[in-house]
């Protein structure tokens, strides 16, 4: 039993392989656009917060990353430069200097790598800053460190992260060439069919033994 369990989240993990990097350069003026592969799901960006509380001011279990409707939509691009955070990058980039950014993914992903290229200005949080990666209930999955007041700080990270619904940005940086492996979440119905064709052909070698 333990080692058809084994066998169907190899087959899980197969279906979804086959990837390649997504990039954000933000140089088109438009945030979501995007060079390389395609990402496997819609993307929406926004500056965003972290609620604590509902409505009657009782805490969430799990606190929510929400859009801030109060912040500029959509996010805005611009030249540190002109912000005093710098050179330029390579163009616009995203600017996060007020407000952290949200990543939100329309479906569940699997994320292999992330990249990001950082400022060159020595502002921002040398400790306790972080990228988060979240599940669609915003459990946290991921915790990536980051040290803002490393000037061109460049970030290439592999990762091996299921169900990945949303990624948040600190504030206090502008950043650049925004990237992802990612593929879609394989279908339910297809894992299913994987499973029991797995089943079947071990079944079939058992009794083959057996003879």
């Amino acid at each position: 039993m333990k080692s058809f369990l084994r066998l169907l989240t190899l087959l899980a993990l197969a279906a979804g392989t086959g990837h390649a990097a997504t990039v954000f350069n933000f140089n088109t003026g438009t945030a979501t656009t995007t060079t390389g592969d395609a990402f496997p799901t819609s993307v929406s960006i926004a500056y965003a917060y972290l609620e604590t509380e509902d409505e009657f001011g009782d805490p969430f279990a799990t606190p929510v990353w929400t859009p801030d409707t109060s912040a500029p939509s959509p996010v805005t691009l611009g030249n540190p430069a002109t912000a005093g955070y710098g050179l330029a990058i390579d163009g616009l980039a995203l600017d996060a200097v007020l407000s952290p950014v949200m990543f939100s993914f329309g479906s569940a992903v699997n994320l292999t790598s992330f990249g990001v290229v950082l400022d060159n200005s020595t502002l921002g949080t040398p400790f306790g800053t972080e990228v988060g990666f979240y599940d669609a209930a915003d459990l946290l999955l991921y915790s990536l460190p980051i040290n803002e007041t490393i000037p061109g700080l460049t970030v290439n990270e592999t990762l091996a992260l299921s169900g990945v619904s949303k990624v948040v940005l600190p504030s206090g940086a502008f950043y650049d060439n925004l990237s992802f492996g990612a593929t879609a979440v394989p279908e339910p119905s297809r894992f299913m069919l994987l499973g029991l064709t797995a089943a079947g052909i071990t079944f079939r070698r058992r009794r083959a033994v057996k003879a």
